[in-house]
């Protein structure tokens, strides 16, 4: 085997060694979502409502009054999903839909009174769940933690860029 041969073969083994790192790292990941989602779940459940109209509760906390367009761009999927959703959320007295006042044709979506209770009581439920989970690191151990999501958040946003 000649020198080129060897090296090649040492950079598909590295390359390798490098895609099973990052999937092992997105196990992790998963793993770490996972801690919060089932107390996530269970809350969504006992409140009535399905992921996927949580998930718009939480954009419209966002960007409160955003079009079923918008609604459908931010979360991925068809714009005709988001209208049942939405429907449903209007019918529970969680969101409201007005008219723009500049363009009639466009119809936005705001939270209600009763919506932004129910976000804020999930994500108050669920910081404080996390918060418990993370008393127990050390000082040392968030220092890094806090390090290694700001980086990921960065590249999250970076990627976003890329494809958008």
């Amino acid at each position: 085997m000649t020198r080129a041969d060897l090296a090649e073969t040492a950079a598909t083994g590295e390359a390798a060694q490098r895609v099973e790192r990052l999937r092992h790292v997105a196990r992790l990941y998963g793993d770490a979502v996972g801690i919060i989602d089932a107390l996530r779940i269970q809350g969504w459940s006992e409140g009535g409502l399905t992921i996927a109209q949580l998930r718009l509760l939480m954009v419209l906390r966002d960007e409160d009054g955003l079009p079923v367009g918008s609604l459908a761009e931010r979360l991925g999927v068809n714009p005709s999903t988001i209208t049942g959703h939405i429907d449903r959320l209007v019918k529970q007295a969680l969101v409201r839909r007005e008219e723009d006042a500049a363009d009639r044709r466009i119809v936005r979506n705001f939270l209600t009174d009763d919506g932004r209770v129910v976000v804020t009581a999930m994500l108050q439920i669920a910081g404080t769940y996390l918060v418990n989970i993370l008393r127990r690191l050390s000082d040392d151990q968030l220092d890094r933690l806090e390090r290694a999501l700001a980086d990921l958040n960065a590249a999250a946003a970076a990627a976003r860029q890329e494809d958008g």
